[in-house]
């Protein structure tokens, strides 16, 4: 069977929650290379002078535009090259005002407190820091061990909670990594749905989506001749 007939198909029967790993998983791959080259970010670019920093991120995604016109070129080999570029735009369109813009969202935000150790002070007192979140642990454990509804007697309780208070840092660090990666993974997620439903819209529907505001004259009559020849197909 064609692979994009049988890309079709299997968009078709999967479950609504499944995932989908849209053009070969171009818009995963290219948050990673916008995560590889994030600490190219200078101050400016991260907002000290009003500086937008989509330009440096759209800088890096025209380098990617001609891999992700064959990947398309590939993966719809059923439809004609004026509605390929039809979906291009589409997915071009996405990328550029929804993907990067919440990618940059992110970045912004996360990246001066990455740079800063994920440290609430600056770096010249991050070990007073530490050393403050420590005392706050022993202050806790005190509490705890005094509070009369708690069955902690033991003084010794309170060494662990001065450990607890010692590496918060290290804990906050690995959540705020955590979430990160996570909204991330969420941003490739949302993407990758819409990829895969424009591309089941002119697989299946026969003509570009009502919303494009670049639809191409012919378009329709050649997506439904793709239609056509995918159910003769199969």
């Amino acid at each position: 069977m064609n692979p994009t007939i049988a890309r079709a198909l299997s968009m078709l029967a999967r479950e609504p929650s499944a995932s989908v790993r849209a053009l070969d998983g171009f818009v995963d791959s290219l948050l990673q290379t916008f995560e590889n080259c994030r600490p190219g970010l200078n101050d400016q670019l991260l907002g000290a002078e009003g500086e937008k920093p989509e330009a440096f991120f759209s800088g890096l995604y025209e380098k990617e535009i001609p891999r992700l016109k064959d990947i398309i070129r590939r993966e719809e080999s059923l439809l004609d090259a004026p509605v390929c570029e039809a979906y291009f735009r589409q997915v071009d369109d996405l990328i550029r005002k929804v993907v990067i813009p919440a990618y940059v969202r992110l970045a912004v935000r996360f990246t001066p407190r990455e740079r800063n150790g994920f440290y609430l002070s600056q770096e010249p007192f991050h070990g007073l820091e530490r050393f403050g979140w420590a005392v706050a642990g022993v202050a806790v454990g005190a509490l705890v061990i005094l509070a009369p509804f708690i069955p902690l007697w033991s003084k010794e309780w309170i060494i662990p909670f001065m450990l607890a208070g010692l590496v918060f840092p290290n804990i906050r660090r690995f959540l705020m990594v955590r979430q990160y990666e996570g909204e991330l993974n969420r941003v490739v997620t949302r993407a990758d749905d819409e990829i895969a439903r424009i591309d089941s819209h002119y697989l299946t529907a026969g003509e570009p989506s009502e919303t494009a505001s670049f639809a191409v004259p012919g378009s329709a009559a050649r997506a439904a001749q793709a239609q056509k020849t995918l159910t003769g197909s199969s």
